[in-house]
C-alpha cells in the first residue's frame, strides 16, 4: 500500500514538472526548382517547427497568439533554445507540383518561451518603482446546495354553448248532427298533433401557460491560502506589483465580496463601488476578480485516481478613471486535477486552476500592452 502511495505522489509531482515541457506537432512546405536540395528540405524543416510553436500559442488562446507575435522573430531566430527535441512522423515530395512538406512533433521549452514573453512585454520596459500595483480576489468554491422548484402550470377553459328549439302544433276537429223523427243525434271528433325539434352544440377551447423558475444555487468557499504565494508569484514575474487585498480592503468590503460570490457569480452594485473606493484610497489602480469552481470528484478512467475538474472564469478592472472599465477578461476555462483522494484532488486542482488563470490574465495585460 505504501508502496502504491508512493508510486501516485511521484505521478502527481513529475506531472507537475512537466507543465514546463509540453509536446505539439507542425508542418511546413517549401517549393523548389528544379530538384529538390538540402536547403529546401532545411526550409520546410524549420518552417514545421515554428508551425508547432505557433499551434501551442494557438491552443493557449487568444491573448498567448498575440504574445507570440510579438516574439515570433526571436523563436525563428533561436529555434535551439525553445526546443528540446524535434522528430520527423512524415515527409512527401510532390515532385509534380515541385513541394516538399514535412510534419514534425516537437517539445517545448515552455519555461523559456514565458521567459521571453515577459522580457518582451511592456511592463519588462518599465522601471520598478512605475510598475503598476495590483490587487488580486480569487475565490474557490463548491456547490453545497441546490433548490430546485416544480413547474407552475395555469389551465384554462373557454365554453360557449348554443341552443335552438322548433315546436309546431295543429288540432282538427269534425262536428255533425243528424234528425230522425222526433230525435236529434249529434256528433263531434278531434284530431291534434304536436311536433318538437331540438339542436345544442358546444364548442370548448382549452389553454394555459406553464413557468420555471431557475434553480436556486448556494456555495460553500474554500480556503485559498495555499495557492496565493504561488499566485502571487506569477503577478510578480508577469512586472506588477501585487498588493495583499487583506492590506486594501477594508474587513466589510472582503466580508460583502465572499457574501456575493457565495449566492451567485457576480458582485453587488453596492460592493463593487466598496472595493473600487479602497483600490482609489490605496491608489491601486488594477483589481482582478476570478471565481474558481470546483466540480464534484469521479474516478479517471485512465489511472483509476480520483479526477476534479475547476472552472475558472475572471476579470481585470481598471479603476484609476472617473469610471471602472475592464481591460481584460478569461472566459470560462476548466482545468482539472488528479490525486489518489478526493481531498488531494481537488486541492491540486484548485492550485492548477488558480495558477493558469494569473498567467492568462498577465498574457492577456502583456498583449494590451498594460504596464
Amino acid at each position: 500500500m505504501k508502496k502504491l502511495l508512493v508510486a501516485l505522489a511521484g505521478l502527481i509531482l513529475s506531472t507537475q514538472c512537466l507543465a514546463q515541457v509540453v509536446t505539439s506537432k507542425g508542418t511546413g512546405t517549401a517549393t523548389y526548382g528544379w530538384s529538390l536540395s538540402a536547403g529546401d528540405k532545411d526550409k520546410a524543416y524549420k518552417a514545421a517547427q515554428v508551425s508547432a510553436v505557433e499551434r501551442y500559442f494557438a491552443e493557449a488562446g487568444e491573448a498567448e497568439s498575440e504574445n507570440f507575435e510579438a516574439i515570433q522573430p526571436k523563436i525563428e531566430a533561436n529555434l535551439d533554445k525553445f526546443l528540446l527535441s524535434t522528430t520527423i512522423i512524415n515527409e512527401q515530395n510532390q515532385e509534380s507540383a515541385k513541394k516538399y512538406s514535412v510534419a514534425v512533433r516537437v517539445e517545448i521549452n515552455v519555461a523559456k518561451l514565458r521567459s521571453t514573453i515577459r522580457g518582451s512585454s511592456a511592463t519588462s520596459k518599465t522601471a520598478q518603482a512605475e510598475r503598476s500595483q495590483l490587487v488580486y480576489v480569487f475565490v474557490g468554491r463548491e456547490v453545497s446546495s441546490v433548490r430546485s422548484f416544480d413547474d407552475r402550470v395555469v389551465k384554462r377553459a373557454e365554453v360557449e354553448r348554443e341552443a335552438s328549439v322548433d315546436r309546431s302544433k295543429s288540432v282538427k276537429g269534425a262536428e255533425g248532427e243528424v234528425v230522425r223523427g222526433n230525435a236529434v243525434a249529434t256528433a263531434a271528433n278531434k284530431k291534434s298533433s304536436e311536433s318538437v325539434t331540438a339542436k345544442a352544440s358546444i364548442k370548448v377551447e382549452t389553454g394555459g401557460s406553464t413557468t420555471r423558475k431557475a434553480d436556486d444555487t448556494s456555495y460553500r468557499l474554500l480556503s485559498m491560502n495555499n495557492t496565493k504565494t504561488s499566485i502571487t508569484s506569477v503577478f510578480s514575474q508577469g512586472g506588477f506589483q501585487v498588493a495583499e487585498p487583506e492590506f486594501v480592503l477594508e474587513d466589510k468590503d472582503i466580508k460583502a465580496v465572499n457574501q456575493d460570490f457565495s449566492t451567485g457569480n457576480d458582485l453587488a452594485p453596492g460592493t463593487l463601488r466598496g472595493v473600487v473606493a479602497a483600490l482609489r484610497n490605496a491608489q491601486v489602480p488594477y483589481l482582478v476578480l476570478a471565481t474558481l469552481d470546483v466540480g464534484a470528484p469521479m474516478q479517471d478512467d485512465a489511472t483509476g485516481m480520483q479526477r476534479v475538474a475547476v472552472t475558472v472564469t475572471g476579470r481585470v478592472l481598471d479603476v484609476s478613471g472617473k469610471l471602472p472599465r475592464e481591460v481584460a477578461s478569461v472566459p470560462a476555462v476548466q482545468y482539472a486535477g488528479l490525486g489518489a483522494d478526493n481531498a488531494s484532488a481537488s486541492g491540486k486542482a484548485l492550485k492548477d486552476a488558480s495558477l493558469a488563470a494569473a498567467r492568462e490574465v498577465v498574457s492577456r495585460l502583456n498583449a494590451a500592452g498594460i504596464r
